[in-house]
Parts: C-alpha cells; sequence; structure tokens
C-alpha cells in the first residue's frame, strides 16, 4: 500500500496525470466473485482465505483485529487518542479531524502480518485511516504517520482510503463519488484481492462446468499466469504491485497492462524527503516489486515472470515457501547453471555465508516498507560508486557495514571489474543531474533512450527528464522519434510529455496526430492532451475521428478522479481548451468545491466568458487578490471585459 496524506475535509494534493490510485469498475462483464469458486476449488479457497491477498480488508470483528484495544489512552504524535473494544465491536476517539474529540467506530482493519491499520466511515460515505495503527510484530501502537512522511505539510490531515488507496485493498469496486452531495456511496464485490483480480471473470467458466450435459473439452476461459508470455504474466501482478496512475478503468487479468495505466516514474515525482526512487530509478519504496523486476537482466533478456520464483501463487507467505529462503540459491541457479556449479569462485565468499546468498547481494533490503526493509527485485548488481556520490545503499556495505563504499569499490573492481554495474552508474548519475536541471544530463539521458538494451522503464524515464531541456536542439527530434518507439510506454511518456517551439510546432502536431492511431490507449489520450495544449480543437477526417475517441477517453479518465480538486482543475483547463465550457465550469466548480484554495479561479472566470456569463466572470475575477499567481492574467481579463461592455 501506498500512502498520500490528504487534507480534510477533502484537500487533496495529488497533481494532475500523477497520483491517482482508484478505479471504477466497468459492469459486471461476467465476474461471479470468490464464493463462486470455492464451490469447485475448495482447497485453494483455503489456502488464499488464509493468505494476505484476502485479508487486506476485512471488516473488524474480533477474529480479524489484532490490536490490542485493552489499552485504553494512547499518546501518539502528541495527540491523545481512547481506544476501547465492546461486544466485539471497536473503537477510537480523537480530536485532530473536527477539533474536538470524537468516537469513531472501526468498521474494517487493513493488513494483518506486519502491520494493521484501522478504517472508519464518515457520514459523507468516506472511509479514512485512522492514526492510531498497531504494530503486529512489535505488539505496539504507533501513528499511522510514522510511516509516510506528514512534515512535508502543516495543515491537518488524514488518509481517505476509497479516494487513493482502495483499488488494490478490494475487488470489483466503485468508488462511486458524487460531486453534488460531496459524498461517496463506495461498493465493491469482494473484500481483499480475489480470484478474478488474477484469473479474469469466472462467469464462463461457471457457465462450463455447471452446465448439464457439460460441453466436451475443457473451458479455456479464464486466465492462467502460467500460459502467458513474461510480459502479460507480470503486468496481472503489477496492476497492484507498481506505482501507477489509472487512464482507462477496468484492467482485466491478461489484457496489456498500458491501455490502462502509465507508470509514476522517479522524473515525474516532487521533491520529497521520502521518495518513491533511488536516484538511479530503482525503487525505493515498497508495493512497487513489478517495477524492480522490469528493470532488471532477468526479465529483460530472459523474459522472467513472477511466477517463475513465486511458485505458490495461493500461498503469498514468502515465509511458508521455503524455495524462497535467503540460502535457496535453486531458483537462480537453474538459469545461472555455471554459477551454481562454481559458487565461490564466483562470490569470493564461503559457500554457507551471506555473502554466497544470491538474493543478499542481488536483491537486498533496499526498498522501504512500513517499519521495514524488503527486497529490491530489480536483480541488480551492487554499485557502491553510487553510494558514495548519489547515497544509494549497496549490498555490500549492507553486510559489511564495518567497511566504507570505497574499499567495497575496490573489492568489486579486483573480483569483477566495472563492466557489469556501469548501467546503474550511468542511469543514476544521468538522473540525478537531470532533476538537479543539471544540462550536461542531457548526453546521458538521450544515450538512455536510444539504447533498447536498458529497458522500457529506465528510456521512459530520461524521456521524462528530457522535456526540461526543451531548449536544447537535441531534445525535441529525440521525443518526436520516441513517439513512433517499439515500447508502448515510452510512447506513452513521449506522448504526453513532448514539448514543441514555434518552429517545431508543425511537426509535433504531425507526429501527435499519427500517435492517435496507436494501438495502445494512454498513449491516444497523451497525444489527446498534448495536441489540445497545443492549441488542436479539431482534425478533419478520420483522423478527426480518432481525435474525438481519445477526447473521449480523457473525459473518462477525468470521471474516474472526480473527487481530486487538482484533477478536476487539470480537466477545467483541457475542456476550456477544446471550447467546451459547460464542462468546464462543471469540473472547475467541483474543484473549488473540493478545495476552495485550488488555484483554479481564473480557470473558471475564463469559462464563464467562454459561456457568456460575462458578469459572473468579473464577479469571480475581482476575489483574485493581489500576489496571487493568477492576480496579473486576472486584471487583463478584467480590462479586456470591461473593454467591450
Amino acid at each position: 500500500m501506498l500512502f498520500f496524506p490528504v487534507r480534510m475535509p477533502v484537500r487533496g494534493s495529488l497533481l494532475v496525470f500523477a497520483f491517482a490510485f482508484s478505479a471504477l469498475a466497468a459492469g459486471n462483464a461476467g465476474y461471479v466473485g470468490a464464493a463462486a469458486c470455492a464451490k469447485c476449488h475448495a482447497e485453494i479457497h483455503r489456502k488464499w482465505t488464509g493468505s494476505r491477498h484476502s485479508k487486506m480488508v476485512q471488516p473488524a470483528t474480533k477474529e480479524s483485529v489484532k490490536g490490542d484495544f485493552t489499552r485504553g489512552k494512547l499518546q501518539l504524535r502528541g495527540a491523545p487518542y481512547s481506544l476501547r473494544a465492546k461486544d466485539g465491536v471497536y473503537y477510537v476517539t480523537e480530536s485532530t479531524i473536527s477539533g474536538k474529540p470524537q468516537e469513531h467506530r472501526v468498521d474494517y482493519t487493513l493488513g494483518n502480518r506486519r502491520i494493521q491499520h484501522y478504517l472508519t466511515t464518515m457520514p459523507t460515505g468516506r472511509v479514512i485511516v485512522l492514526a492510531p495503527s498497531w504494530d503486529i510484530q512489535r505488539q505496539q501502537w504507533f501513528h499511522n504517520f510514522d510511516i509516510a512522511d506528514p512534515d512535508e505539510t502543516d495543515e491537518v490531515v488524514v488518509q481517505v482510503w476509497n479516494k487513493n488507496c482502495f483499488s488494490c485493498h478490494v475487488s470489483r469496486q466503485e468508488k462511486r463519488f458524487d460531486a453534488a452531495k460531496n459524498e461517496y456511496r463506495t461498493t465493491w464485490q469482494d473484500f481483499g484481492t480475489n480470484c478474478e483480480r488474477c484469473h479474469g471473470p469466472g462467469g464462463p467458466h461457471v457457465e462450463h462446468y455447471s452446465a448439464t450435459p457439460r460441453p466436451a473439452g475443457p473451458a479455456r476461459d479464464i486466465v492462467l499466469q502460467t500460459r502467458l508470455d513474461g510480459a502479460r504474466n507480470t503486468m496481472v501482478c503489477a496492476q497492484c504491485h507498481s506505482f501507477r496512475d489509472i487512464y482507462v478503468a477496468g484492467f482485466g487479468a491478461g489484457e496489456n497492462y498500458y491501455d490502462y495505466f502509465v507508470p509514476i516514474l522517479e522524473a515525474t515525482q516532487p521533491v520529497d524527503r521520502d521518495p518513491a526512487y533511488w536516484p538511479d530509478g530503482r525503487t525505493r519504496r515498497f508495493s512497487n516489486d513489478a517495477f524492480g523486476l522490469w528493470q532488471s537482466e532477468c526479465y529483460l533478456k530472459g523474459g522472467v515472470a513472477c511466477t517463475a520464483c513465486h511458485t505458490a501463487a495461493h500461498e503469498t507467505e514468502i515465509e511458508r515457501n521455503p524455495q524462497l529462503r535467503p540460502d535457496a540459491n535453486a531458483l537462480c541457479t537453474r538459469c545461472h547453471e555455471g554459477i551454481g556449479k562454481a559458487l565461490t569462485a564466483h562470490t569470493h565468499h564461503a559457500e554457507t555465508s551471506a555473502g554466497s546468498s544470491c538474493v543478499e547481494c542481488h536483491m537486498p533490503r533496499t526498498v522501504l516498507s512500513i517499519k521495514a526493509e524488503i527486497r529490491d527485485h530489480s536483480m541488480s548488481v551492487p554499485a557502491p560508486e553510487n553510494t558514495m556520490k548519489h547515497g544509494i545503499p549497496n549490498a555490500c556495505n549492507l553486510c559489511h557495514k564495518d567497511r566504507d563504499a570505497r574499499w567495497s569499490v575496490e573489492k568489486m573492481s579486483a573480483w569483477y571489474r566495472t563492466a557489469s554495474r556501469q548501467k546503474w552508474i550511468r542511469r543514476a548519475d544521468a538522473f540525478a543531474a537531470a532533476a538537479k536541471g543539471d544540462a550536461r544530463a542531457i548526453p546521458g539521458l538521450l544515450a538512455i533512450l536510444n539504447e533498447s538494451r536498458e529497458g522500457p522503464l529506465a528510456r521512459a524515464n530520461a524521456a521524462s527528464y528530457l522535456p526540461r531541456f526543451a531548449s536544447d536542439a537535441r531534445v525535441f527530434p529525440a521525443m518526436r522519434e520516441a513517439l513512433e518507439d517499439g515500447e508502448p510506454l515510452v510512447r506513452a511518456v513521449a506522448s504526453l510529455r513532448i514539448a514543441a517551439g514555434p518552429a517545431e510546432k508543425a511537426q509535433a502536431i504531425e507526429s501527435l496526430t499519427k500517435a492517435l492511431r496507436d494501438n495502445v490507449a494512454t498513449v491516444r489520450i497523451g497525444a489527446a492532451v498534448s495536441l489540445v495544449s497545443m492549441g488542436v480543437k479539431e482534425l478533419t477526417g478520420e483522423d478527426g475521428a480518432r481525435f474525438e475517441r481519445a477526447k473521449e477517453l480523457y473525459r473518462a479518465r477525468a470521471e474516474l478522479n472526480v473527487d481530486d480538486a487538482e484533477q478536476q482543475m487539470g480537466a477545467g483547463r483541457f475542456y476550456l481548451l477544446t471550447g467546451d465550457p459547460a464542462r468546464a465550469l462543471a469540473a472547475l466548480q467541483t474543484s473549488l468545491r473540493l478545495d476552495p484554495l485550488v488555484p483554479a479561479k481564473y480557470l473558471l472566470a475564463a469559462a464563464y466568458v467562454q459561456q457568456g456569463e460575462v458578469a459572473k466572470a468579473r464577479e469571480v475575477l475581482l476575489t483574485i487578490p493581489a500576489g496571487d499567481a493568477d492576480y496579473e492574467k486576472a486584471q487583463r481579463l478584467l480590462r479586456a471585459i470591461d473593454a467591450v461592455r
């Protein structure tokens, strides 16, 4: 689970096209729920019900609640909390949300292995994460924000589960936010990650095996990951185990991830004291394992999928899978046979030491989880040079804590020379420089973007950084070429982030128009957004029809985020540019209703002007104070309005 604090009562802090973690289910489409599967697959269902996948969110009961509510009173982060339980019902009293003591019934639990959070439902339908959380391993209470970094803001914040978090904790979920009433009526089919999240809709399968007489032959109408290629296999897991923006609702197992999601890359992250990525692009925060794997040579060269190692897919607890023990190298040496036969010659460590454990060296615990460190899935080579220059931890010094990174560089260079780790050094140098706005990063970024062996995530991250240096003559041609890249992620990033000066605008429009024909939905959406931003309202012929369909996909995406103030402000700007003042007004009014502080007033006034309601526009413009970023624009629009009155 990735945590993003949200200001109460409804303020959102998420960037347009950046953080969107909720989706609307697209109808029933043959989904039957876990109970229907259990009728025939009882043993698998038993394993699933005992796994963390089934227990991501549960009703709060005596059986599910792990926290010690007999503790009574707590002091967390300087604030008092009271706990009590009565007749199997649990309560938390706090005074942060409303400013006075208020008792909340605990409706649901979230998590049950290491950490457990407690959720309550507000009168507006918002399901919020209460501050007291239980550390199961340490048997102690802690404040929920000890996990995140609430010091980024001095405002009162809570986590609204059905705004940001819920899309992977339950199945067949529908957010159902009513913007007019400012209320949620969120529903879902099953608690936890159910069978159909991984196997697709089970209706046809159930129908086949329930028919009398049964049709001849097996029914190959559900998805088995082991029948999929490495890319589609990992995409099933990546629907949750990746840091992504949902562009299109309704992803189903076996489908193309990039028709629904765009990864949130290191380059698009705001400056944060708790970043999601290390400077070399490797994952730093948890629940992002797919992005680790997608950067690995095991995946890029060997097509290795999640289920190649996590072979007991219904038994998700690593501790119950002996093949995943740190001292069990067989999963690795079945491919790296030569290393297995000469292990100590490769590792330069004793055979039974941690230094001869494949995962200790190539999957170090550098990913920060909830009060824990978990393994990096990029299967990377230790690069102590990056520790020295960029503060990125390396496996050598995680074990040899009495030595410094310079010592590790000397050992690594003596044993393995330097070529094997250059990829990670090159990325860290280029991305770190780009993050600082240093134009010396450009050659490195271009080299990464143009090298297919770097893999789609690193290449797309380079493409995300390049527009920061749009004035450089090398950038536009590279981004235009990226629009026709073989990797859908590279094309999706280029379609959304391409920047063109006046001399390049015609070429950009030509390339983006061509991108509207792309077979990947997220590329088409990005192309439509960029075309609109360049002032293109209509295209002719088939291109025009494709443009309208892509804009309709964007409109549907805006509806997914109708509860997010900044997303609605972005939607309002889009509608303004497309000459749709009615939709623009609705989106901008929703934005300001959700958060009166969002800088949408100038856009709202422009929408009123476009609608012909000049008096209302003038009224709004007069409320924009001096010192506001939009003040000068507001004054110019006021003068223009007054000039024609």
